[in-house]
């Protein structure tokens, strides 16, 4: 009797140990699976908060402490979890971003992608039919002669019948006054040539 009285004697204090140990590692689970938690809701508020990197700071050291958390409460659990970083977060970065750059707001942020593939003659009738009604005027022009109204560097003015209208010079640099032939137009500018006096 005395024997299984000391066995118990020995056993309890084990026994309580053991059972005072487990509550601060149930505790450090819980934290690893909040701290993980809080990694996926920081990286998806980065994606919709303009932060400056802030909180994708934030999301890294909550994922530094819930694998310490974890290697506390597990060693085989802590390496698991680090793993599990190690090949998710490249995948969810990539998907992420790929899903936000397709979303509406993604599109919107995105400099450029709002319009991308679009035409924009489509979204802006009236802007196109100003154009080629410009461009129309301008061609007939082609094949007229006139004069330089400022030197051409390549870029500059030429007069033609009186109206004072964007040019380009065909090549390099053409002199103020100089007779100059409209050999092609564009929307709202001439390209010319310099008149050779064979030519004139």
């Amino acid at each position: 009797m005395s024997m299984i009285l000391e066995t118990l004697s020995t056993i309890t204090p084990a026994i309580a140990q053991a059972a005072s140990e487990e509550a601060p590692d149930t505790t450090l689970l819980i934290w690893s699976v909040l701290l993980i938690g809080g990694v996926m809701l920081l990286l998806i508020l980065e994606a919709f908060i303009p932060s400056g990197g802030f909180l994708a700071i934030l999301a890294a050291g909550c994922a530094l402490g819930s694998i310490i958390t974890t290697f506390m409460f597990n060693d085989m659990l802590g390496i698991a979890i680090m793993i599990g970083y190690v090949i998710l977060t490249p995948m969810g970065l990539y998907w992420g971003v790929r899903l936000w750059k397709d979303s509406a707001l993604g599109r919107h942020w995105i400099l450029g992608a709002e319009s991308e593939g679009i035409d924009e003659n489509r979204l802006n009738p009236e802007a196109e039919k100003t154009r080629i009604e410009r461009l129309t005027t301008i061609k007939k022009h082609i094949g007229e002669k006139g004069l330089t109204d400022s030197v051409l560097r390549p870029v500059g003015f030429v007069m033609i019948e009186g109206q004072r209208i964007d040019a380009i010079a065909e090549g390099e640099m053409i002199e103020a006054n100089r007779p100059v032939l409209v050999v092609d137009a564009y929307d709202n500018q001439l390209k010319v040539r310099e008149i050779t006096a064979e030519e004139a």
